[in-house]
C-alpha cells in the first residue's frame, strides 16, 4: 500500500512540474515577442518589439517611441517632416501595427521619401496609409504650380496655400508620387520660339520641320527619308552662344521609380539670353523644373529634370528630345529612357559590333537573350530596327525561334542609301505572349567625304608598297643568302677536288 501512494506522488509531481514548464515557455514567447493576449477591448501593454524607422525625418515629426498598442493602433495627427523638403500631416488616424506587418517594423526611411520637389510613397509596404493628409513642399518657385499626382495632373488635389517658397495641398488619399510643374505659359506664334504646344503644323514660322518617315510596325521593309540630308551647323549671331551639358542622356529606371536629372546650360556668349525648354516624344516621363530662363554672359544654370516612370507605362525604350531654344539659336539634348520590369521574364542584350556606319551600309549586332523563367523549348518573337531620336522607323525585321535558357546571335540589317547623317539605335524587343523586353545601342551614320577617300587610297596605296617593299628586300635577301652558300659550297668542293689525284694507282701486277 506505501509503494502505491509512492508512486501516486511521483505522478502528481510530475504533472506539477510540467505545468510549471509549460507555464515558464508561454510565458517566454510572449517575452520575446511582445504580443499580448487578444481580448475584447485594446491592450495597453507597451510593444518593445515594435520600431519605427524615420532617421531621415526630423523638425516635427511624431514621436513613435514608448507608446502602448492601442496607441499605436490609432494614432491620431501624424506628422512626417524633413524640414529641406516638405511636410506630411495626416488628417486621419493611422493602424501603425496594422501597417508594420509581420516583422513590427514601419521603415518610413525606405518607403515614403520626401525629398525636393517630391512625395515618394510605396503604398505596398505601408498598407493602411491612404489616408487623408495635408502635404507641404519646400523651396518651390513656380509662379503658377500645378500638381501632379503619378505623372497626371491630380484633379483631387485641393489648393490650400501658397506663401514663403511653401507650397501646401490636400489629398484624399495618399498614395504614389507627388510633384509640382509650372502652368505651361500661353503660346505665340511667330516669336521665334518653338514653345511647348506648338508643332511645325500649328506654326511653321517658330518650328521647323519634322524629318519624313516614322511609324513603327509591318512585316519587314525599309522606310526613307524623302531626301538625304546632312546636319548643317546653322548660322548664330555673333555673341549669341550657350552650352549643355550633357547634350547626350541615358537612363534606365524600373517601372514606378522617380529620378532626377541636372542638365547645366552656360551661357558662353556676350549678350545675355532667355531659353525656353520643350519636351518632344518623353512629355510623360521628364518634367523640367522650369520652362524658361534667363542667363547672363558667363552665367550657368543647373536645370533640374524630374523623371518619374509610372507604374502603368509599359516596359520598353522610349526615345526623345530636350529643345533648349532662344531667339538667336537652337540647341538639343538626345534622350534614352529604357524602362524595365523589377522581375521580368527576359534579359535582353544588344551590343554593335560596328558604330559608325556609311550610308546604304550593314549594321550587325549581338543579340543575348536570357530566359529567367521555369518555361524551357518554348518559341519567342523577336523584333528588330533602325530608330532615330524622332522616333522614325527606318528598317525592321522579325523573327520567330526557340529558346531554352540562353540565346545569342548576330543580327543585321541593311540601311538605304539616301538615309540622313546622324546618330540611330538598333532597337530589339524579345516577345512571348504578353511578355516583354528590350533593350538597344546606338551606332552613328557618317558619310565618307573625297578628302577622306583620297587619305584612305593613300594610306592603301603606303601599306600595298610598304609589303611590297617588305617581301622584295626578304627575297633578295633570300638569294643573297643562296648565292653566298653556293660561293662557300663552290670554294670546299674545289678545295675538295684539288686533294684528290688525278690519276687512279695502278694496282700492282700480282693482284691483277
Amino acid at each position: 500500500m506505501r509503494g502505491l501512494e509512492i508512486r501516486f506522488d511521483k505522478k502528481k509531481l510530475n504533472k506539477i512540474l510540467f505545468g510549471l514548464i509549460l507555464l515558464l515557455n508561454i510565458g517566454f514567447i510572449f517575452a520575446i515577442t511582445g504580443f499580448a493576449i487578444e481580448q475584447t477591448y485594446p491592450s495597453n501593454v507597451t510593444i518593445r518589439a515594435f520600431q519605427v524607422i524615420r532617421d531621415t525625418y526630423d523638425g516635427s515629426t511624431s514621436n513613435f517611441t514608448g507608446l502602448s498598442e492601442s496607441m499605436l493602433r490609432d494614432m491620431p495627427s501624424v506628422v512626417l517632416e524633413n524640414t529641406s523638403h516638405g511636410r506630411i500631416d495626416f488628417n486621419e488616424n493611422l493602424d501603425l501595427v496594422t501597417m508594420a506587418g509581420g516583422d513590427l517594423i514601419v521603415n518610413f526611411d525606405i518607403d515614403l521619401n520626401i525629398s525636393d520637389n517630391l512625395i515618394n510613397l510605396q503604398n505596398s509596404n505601408l498598407p493602411g496609409i491612404n489616408k487623408s493628409a495635408n502635404i507641404s513642399l519646400y523651396g518651390i518657385t513656380y509662379s503658377v504650380p500645378l500638381i501632379y499626382h503619378d505623372a497626371v495632373l491630380c484633379t483631387n488635389c485641393v489648393f490650400i496655400s501658397y506663401s514663403s517658397n511653401i507650397y501646401k495641398f490636400s489629398t484624399p488619399s495618399l498614395s504614389g508620387v507627388y510633384y509640382l510643374r509650372e502652368t505651361p505659359s500661353s503660346t505665340t506664334c511667330g516669336n521665334g520660339v518653338c514653345e511647348s504646344g506648338e508643332t511645325s503644323s500649328t506654326c511653321p514660322a517658330d518650328c521647323a520641320t519634322s524629318p519624313p518617315g516614322g511609324g513603327g510596325g509591318g512585316g519587314g521593309g525599309t522606310i526613307t527619308p524623302t531626301t538625304p540630308t546632312t546636319p548643317t551647323t546653322p548660322t548664330t549671331p555673333p555673341g549669341y552662344d550657350f552650352k549643355i551639358d550633357p547634350n547626350f542622356i541615358q537612363l534606365q529606371m524600373e517601372k514606378g521609380t522617380y529620378y532626377q536629372k541636372f542638365v547645366n546650360v552656360t551661357n558662353n556668349g556676350t549678350n545675355p539670353l532667355t531659353i525656353t525648354i520643350s519636351i518632344t516624344g518623353l512629355e510623360n516621363f521628364i518634367f523640367p523644373e522650369v520652362l524658361q530662363f534667363s542667363l547672363s554672359p558667363g552665367e550657368s544654370k543647373n536645370l533640374r529634370l524630374d523623371i518619374y516612370v509610372s507604374s502603368a507605362r509599359p516596359a520598353d525604350v522610349y526615345i526623345g528630345k530636350i529643345f533648349f531654344r532662344s531667339s538667336q539659336l537652337t540647341k538639343e539634348a538626345n534622350v534614352i529612357l529604357q524602362v524595365k520590369e523589377a522581375d521580368a521574364l527576359f534579359d535582353i542584350r544588344t551590343e554593335m559590333l560596328k558604330k559608325y556606319i556609311p550610308p546604304g551600309g550593314r549594321v550587325r549586332a549581338n543579340i543575348s537573350l536570357i530566359n529567367k523563367g521555369d518555361l524551357r523549348n518554348f518559341d519567342v518573337h523577336l523584333e528588330y530596327k533602325i530608330i532615330d531620336f524622332n522616333q522614325n522607323v527606318y528598317t525592321i525585321k522579325k523573327e520567330d525561334f526557340a529558346i531554352e535558357q540562353y540565346y545569342n546571335n548576330v543580327f543585321f540589317l541593311d540601311l538605304p542609301s539616301n538615309i540622313s547623317i546622324g546618330d540611330y539605335l538598333f532597337y530589339s524587343q524579345v516577345s512571348y505572349k504578353n511578355v516583354s523586353a528590350s533593350s538597344y545601342d546606338t551606332f552613328v551614320v557618317e558619310e565618307i567625304s573625297a578628302i577622306s577617300w583620297f587619305i584612305l587610297m593613300i594610306i592603301i596605296i603606303i601599306a600595298a608598297y610598304l609589303i611590297y617593299r617588305y617581301y622584295k628586300e626578304k627575297k633578295l635577301k633570300h638569294q643573297f643568302e643562296f648565292t653566298k652558300k653556293s660561293k662557300k659550297y663552290e670554294k670546299e668542293s674545289r678545295k675538295l677536288s684539288k686533294q684528290i689525284p688525278n690519276e687512279v694507282p695502278k694496282l700492282p701486277d700480282d693482284l691483277e
